[in-house]
């Protein structure tokens, strides 16, 4: 299920769109028709490093520890900005603002409104305006949303993220000092 997740991933995250300002002065985005891979070749690529994974670590049977390398390559294998851009939402818990998306790509807010627009296209999120043109948020399109789940997490061989507020009681203790 998990490489059936992935390749459905992949194959709205890669796929190939142009979205540009139609005026400057009202920051309206127009965009083209979004061409999307087929995910059936993705599956067999991913069954295929997953099994590659296997082999190299002495098995013949792919177990959930041969997962992490099909998840990773999912995560990176769009253009940079976009690669990006979901790492930052896996961060955030699936949803980013607009300035968020200007700070994690380091970019200007047409830009970032332009990213935006592009993976809500795609399908891979969905976008909210806000009460002006240049403030949006996205959050994670619901089948997409297991990329911030425990399970994915765990595969990921990722912690937890700790609830808002113990960062700082987290800081504010001594760290063991192993000798």
């Amino acid at each position: 299920m998990v490489i059936a997740k992935c390749d459905r991933l992949l194959d709205h995250f890669r796929g190939t769109i142009n979205v540009w300002s139609v005026r400057e002065a009202d920051e309206k985005l127009t965009h083209t028709e979004p061409t999307i891979e087929r995910p059936k070749r993705l599956n067999r690529l991913f069954y295929n490093l997953a099994r590659g994974h296997a082999l190299i670590c002495g098995r013949t049977q792919i177990t959930r520890g041969d997962l992490w390398p099909v998840i990773e390559l999912t995560f990176d294998s769009a253009p940079l900005r976009r690669a990006k851009l979901f790492r930052a939402l896996i961060e955030n818990g699936g949803r980013l603002t607009t300035d968020q998306v200007v700070k994690a790509l380091n970019c200007s807010k047409p830009t970032a409104l332009k990213e935006m627009e592009a993976l809500h296209i795609l399908g891979v999120v969905t976008k909210t305006d806000g009460i002006s043109h240049c403030e949006a948020y996205i959050e994670l399109a619901g089948r997409f949303a297991w990329v911030t789940s425990g399970e994915c997490r765990e595969l990921l061989g990722l912690k937890e993220p700790a609830p808002h507020g113990a960062e700082q009681a987290a800081e504010d203790e001594e760290p063991d000092v192993e000798i």
